[in-house]
């Protein structure tokens, strides 16, 4: 096994593995490691599901905290959590969640339908700014709320008891338990908020309700977790604790995998797919997901679509997924990825660096001349950079345009992006659930997760009559029309569909591949 991480790492990533074999040293003077351990990839924004939009942080916080709704770990579909069941109207329009009696927070007090309701509406506060928040707009008078022009008490949300939560919907909302699966949908101790303010989550502080608890966290290095004994179902949760390591790197966290000091990553470096993916720990599948580069339409030369269309006609989406990314990453030809239930995504324009070169010209930057040096962001990791910096190169040798990198941390990255604070950018999605509009819904007027300042009215409408649209056939029609308009405006450039690459050790049970890339924690064990 030695001379194969060698064969693997080469002489300058051992360096590597040296260095963190000190600095993992001391840390385990202190604390002893855990059942379970593995890298988050990233420092987290926030233990505050409410204000979070991250993979990284949607692993911690539904280890923390558990929804209406949890995920099936094979297939990543909603399955009975805090509610242990539910019904619907005739109508579509009122859905009815029974909880559980037999579940508590950290601190003792029960989980009630009550918690739901506050933390629904906590959401939806405009004062809130959660980026999800239009995932609750299906509720009577929510997007109001939202937008500080209607009340609370107008809310199609209520708790008659401590058992029933009673959503009331504007129209039908069929993929609603889907839709709940969203970390930010998780409930949040109205106490422990209201006494702490901005310290609530704290680890002295914090008050969960999920199959585990917080017991550390180690800014830019770790959380340790600890099984949650007052969860209903802890009898089920096998693990006692588990580390997650926010490691600066993914050259550090294989360095970490490889050495034994986590059991699972997410994605090894790009430049070692060919000896990885051999590699029988290596679990590798199609992902619902998709990589593009994101412009801000708030900014000239930005704002003018034949620009947005030069750029994307310009990149060779088959060469930069077969030749940077070389994990069988596909082309990208649409946003969408095909195979969500049935629909069928509309069609991106194949690239054409002629066709990119006139848009240019007509948009009064000939062969790139006058076109301003401009920013290309992306997040701190050794893939993203090599992407990026494909991307620029085939923007400058196909238009003459002069993109300049800049990195940042994950957490900056997301307030920059935010923010409007860049000119373009990496960009990346991948489904909170199996339905189209887990994708098209990001890029609707106003959300939280558009991020690019564009707003269209027609796509916005064409959305709105497909929510309201109980056909399948006909809604698909619609949704399709409205990623139309998205691939023709182009407020981002699709790239790629992205894959699931997990490198996982032979003692993890319950880690099943799934194209929605969900492995929860509760659900993991260790073979003896």
């Amino acid at each position: 096994m030695r001379r194969d991480r060698v064969r693997l790492l080469g002489a300058a990533a051992l360096a590597a593995v040296a260095a963190l074999g000190a600095v993992a040293l001391g840390s385990r003077s202190l604390t002893a490691r855990a059942d379970f351990a593995f890298c988050n990839q990233q420092e987290i924004q926030s233990l505050d599901p409410a204000v979070t939009s991250g993979v990284p942080e949607a692993r911690i916080l539904t280890a923390l905290y558990e929804g209406l709704v949890r995920a099936d770990p094979r297939t990543g579909a909603p399955i009975p959590g805090m509610a242990e069941s539910w019904s619907v109207s005739a109508d579509g329009l009122t859905w009815t969640f029974a909880l559980r009696g037999d579940s508590r927070w950290t601190n003792g007090d029960p989980v009630t339908a009550r918690d739901f309701e506050y933390s629904f509406r906590r959401v939806l506060d405009p004062r809130t700014a959660a980026p999800y928040a239009d995932s609750l707009w299906c509720l009577r008078g929510a997007q109001a709320f939202s937008a500080g022009t209607g009340g609370a008490e107008a809310l199609g949300l209520r708790a008659p008891d401590d058992r029933t939560l009673v959503l009331e919907l504007e129209r039908p909302t069929p993929q609603l338990p889907a839709l709940l699966l969203l970390a930010p949908l998780l409930p949040v101790h109205r106490g422990c908020v209201e006494t702490w303010g901005r310290e609530w989550i704290r680890p002295e502080h914090i008050v969960t309700n999920g199959p585990f608890r917080l017991v550390e966290r180690r800014v830019r290095d770790r959380l340790r977790l600890a099984r949650h004994e007052g969860y209903w179902g802890a009898a089920d949760v096998a693990l006692a604790t588990i580390d997650a390591y926010a490691a600066d790197g993914i050259t550090t966290q294989l360095n970490m995998y490889l050495t034994g000091q986590v059991d699972w990553m997410v994605k090894p470096p790009t430049s070692l797919y060919a000896s990885v993916l051999a590699r029988p720990d290596a679990i590798r599948g199609p992902q619902a997901g998709a990589t593009f580069l994101r412009f801000n339409t708030t900014r000239a030369p930005f704002d003018d679509p034949r620009v947005r269309r030069a750029l994307a006609l310009a990149l060779d989406r088959e060469a930069l997924a077969r030749d940077i990314m070389r994990g069988g990453e596909l082309p990208a030809t649409s946003f969408v990825p095909a195979g969500l239930g049935g629909y069928v995504p509309a069609t991106l324009a194949p690239a054409d660096a002629d066709a990119a070169r006139a848009l240019l010209a007509q948009a009064g930057y000939p062969g790139g001349a006058g076109f301003p040096e401009f920013e290309l962001l992306y997040p701190h990791n050794e893939s993203t950079r090599d992407f990026c910096e494909a991307v620029a190169a085939q923007w400058r040798d196909r238009l003459g345009l002069r993109p300049r990198l800049v990195n940042q941390a994950w957490k900056v990255y997301l307030d920059s992006t935010r923010q409007l604070a860049y000119d373009a950018s990496w960009g990346a999605w991948t489904a909170d659930y199996l339905d189209a509009t887990s994708f098209l819904d990001c890029f609707k007027s106003g959300v939280g997760n558009n991020r690019t300042g564009w707003s269209s009215a027609r796509y916005d409408a064409l959305l709105v009559q497909a929510s309201g649209q109980q056909d399948p056939l006909a809604r698909a029609a619609l949704l399709a029309q409205a990623e139309a308009v998205l691939l023709d405006e182009l407020p981002i450039a699709p790239v790629y569909q992205r894959i699931c690459l997990n490198l996982v050790s032979g003692r993890v049970q319950g880690f099943h591949d799934n194209v929605l890339d969900l492995h929860p924690l509760r659900d993991l064990s260790i073979s003896p």
